[in-house]
């Protein structure tokens, strides 16, 4: 089943890989302009960014993977030695390479290190505290923003293209569980009834008799629990398959530390940019904290107003070191509010801030623009984990549905051919029982001879319920139309068949076979019949099936034009084609099926179990 959602398309979540990964390049850029290390410096910066792209891209083996990692190391260590450290250097290429290609156990505690070292190196240089914290939260928040998103990409791929995954293992567990039940519940029985004629067979007439009795008794039975045992597949409970997707978890836990490093970064903007009092600190740290436990909270109405205001209302008192949080307020605007408002309030708060930056930078517009991509980043951040975690749930949900369907339709597919197959098979082997029965004092030899057809009988009906569960139930019209000559005879009705037809297609025997084995179980059950005619022929690409039998009585009243009986509209519904069913004048009944003949206009079988005809029912 498909939910609306779930056709979101798959081609944007790696687009916003793409957009990450540019945005990232942009305020590399517009940084490295802005202390003086264009061109020399900023080109040599963003050597290791091609080999980073790279690793982004689906790319197979992992022995590739660790040559694009030492690839992107090597890449970045190559401007030391030319330019020295006049260069924009955070070594976030490396941070992010190395969480995307190392297992867990080895990526996080290299990635630690990674981050450490930049900032170990920026004191070394005397750059002082507040720079040192800066570029360990750059490293850490570049590396971090590329690696979760990437990896979300990845899930929403990988959950792509194992939608039928899911609904193939399920199906293979329901068969087999379907099997041991079916063995336990009819296989015991149709064994005990084989058992019985085969004893009948090898005794005298008193004894055998007694066997054949008991053997008849019980194919009745047995045919009961059929009939239960199908109701009880249609109607029953779906077992349910819980969606537990991890991803989103990781996508979580990678936006807290994003937003806890930005609130980090704001906090020692107050303390040594701005140089506020002890109290306004700590009220901007109760702020912060505030806003962090909002974004990560369920999306409501409630929490997005809380949030907002957090962040909007201090900005005309602390416009310099607010802001950093500002961006949270931008993605939560696309992720909970609908186009064209969204991207209108947006547009109005990223001018409003690029504004502010160019006045506080003194017209700085390069550095204006690096810290306005920083603002586009994190919003990019906030908006694109969002969706990723969204999408993975939804097709993580999706693949569950399917297979719970896909168990749903075996269930149903099963209880089509217990009613259809198997239930037809003992209504068979109950008839013929009773016939050797009665021939056993009248005509012995005979009654011998039909034992040993029930046996046989017997035995391929525990081969059809084996089949129903494999799903290889194979009729033939040919087998059908000899078996149907044979039941009916034995009942008592003489039988005419007129059979007309070239070889067909594998799908069309099939479907007709079927509704012939159908319809001559309704004539056995619901009819006085003496006679019964079976017509195939074959006219202008269409195939076409007729039965006809007499002692059908139609009812003295009608309330309501005919339909066919529940089993042949099942039928219909499942194998198509057009289907009449009704009483004839002279105490008639007359079942016509017709299919196309040519195989390239057939469609599939709802159930997934044989092409059939594509399907139109005409109720006569």
């Amino acid at each position: 089943m498909e939910h609306a959602r779930d056709r979101l398309p798959l081609r944007p979540a790696r687009g916003m890989l793409w957009a990450s990964l540019g945005i990232l390049i942009y305020i590399r850029v517009a940084s490295g302009i802005t202390g003086g290390f264009w061109p020399s410096g900023v080109l040599l910066a963003m050597a290791s960014y091609p080999p980073l792209i790279v690793l982004m891209a689906p790319c197979r083996g992992q022995a590739f993977r660790h040559v694009l990692l030492a690839a992107v190391v090597l890449l970045y260590l190559l401007p030391f030695p030319i330019v020295g450290f006049e260069w924009d250097w955070m070594p976030w290429t490396v941070a992010a390479a190395v969480l995307c290609v190392l297992p867990a156990r080895w990526a996080w505690p290299l990635f630690v290190m990674v981050v450490g070292t930049a900032g170990v190196v920026a004191a070394l240089l005397g750059y002082g505290a507040y720079w040192a914290i800066w570029y360990m939260i750059v490293t850490a928040d570049d590396g971090l923003i590329v690696f979760s998103v990437a990896a979300l990409v990845g899930t929403v791929e990988r959950l792509a293209g194992a939608r039928e995954e899911l609904a193939r293992l399920a199906l293979l567990r329901e068969r087999l569980r379907l099997d041991g039940e079916l063995r336990d519940v009819l296989g015991g029985r149709l064994q005990a009834i084989a058992f019985r004629m085969r004893k009948a067979a090898r005794q005298d007439a008193a004894d055998a008799r007694h066997e054949l009795d008991a053997a008849t008794e019980l194919a009745r039975e047995t045919m009961a629990e059929v009939r239960a045992t199908a109701g009880a597949y249609r109607g029953g409970p779906v077992p349910g398959y819980p969606a537990q997707v991890e991803s989103p978890a990781l996508a979580r836990h990678v936006l807290l530390a994003v937003l806890v490093i930005q609130c980090v970064l704001a906090t020692t903007n107050l303390h040594f940019i701005e140089r506020v009092n002890p109290l306004t600190l700590a009220l901007g740290v109760l702020g912060l904290t505030a806003i962090v436990v909002l974004q990560m909270m369920p999306r409501t109405r409630v929490t997005f107003v809380a949030q907002s205001a957090l962040i909007l209302l201090p900005l005309a008192v602390l416009p310099g070191s607010w802001d950093r949080v500002l961006s949270f307020f931008s993605g939560s605007v696309l992720l909970r509010m609908r186009p064209p408002r969204s991207w209108l309030i947006v547009g109005v708060t990223l001018a409003g801030h690029l504004a502010v930056l160019l006045a506080y930078t003194n017209d700085n517009v390069a550095n204006a623009l690096a810290s306005f991509g920083g603002h586009v980043m994190l919003m990019w951040l906030v908006y694109s984990l969002g969706r990723l975690t969204e999408l993975a749930t939804v097709l993580e949900r999706t693949r569950h549905d399917l297979a719970e369907d896909a168990v749903r339709r075996e269930r149903t597919r099963i209880a089509r051919d217990l009613h259809d197959v198997l239930g037809y098979s003992l209504s068979a082997v109950a008839l013929k029982g009773e016939v050797a029965g009665r021939l056993l004092d009248t005509a012995p030899d005979r009654a011998r001879t039909e034992l040993a057809s029930l046996i046989a009988m017997v035995e391929q009906t525990m081969a059809e319920l084996h089949s129903i569960v494999g799903g290889r139930v194979r009729l033939t019209l040919t087998t059908e139309i000899d078996a149907a000559r044979q039941i009916l005879r034995s009942a008592g009705i003489e039988t005419t068949t007129h059979v007309r037809i070239p070889a067909l297609p594998d799908e069309v025997d099939t479907a007709l076979a079927t509704v012939l084995r159908e319809t001559v179980t309704n004539v056995l059950r619901h009819s006085q019949a003496g006679t019964c005619a079976i017509t195939v022929s074959q006219d202008s690409g269409t195939v076409r099936l007729q039965v006809v039998n007499d002692g059908a009585k139609p009812p003295a009243a009608p309330s309501e034009p005919e339909r066919p009986k529940t089993g042949l509209r099942n039928l219909a519904q499942r194998t198509g084609g057009r289907l009449t069913a009704g009483h004839r004048p002279g105490d008639l009944f007359e079942v016509v099926a017709e299919f196309r003949s040519d195989p390239a206009r057939l469609a599939r079988d709802p159930d997934g179990v044989h092409p059939v005809p594509s399907a139109q029912l005409d109720d006569g």
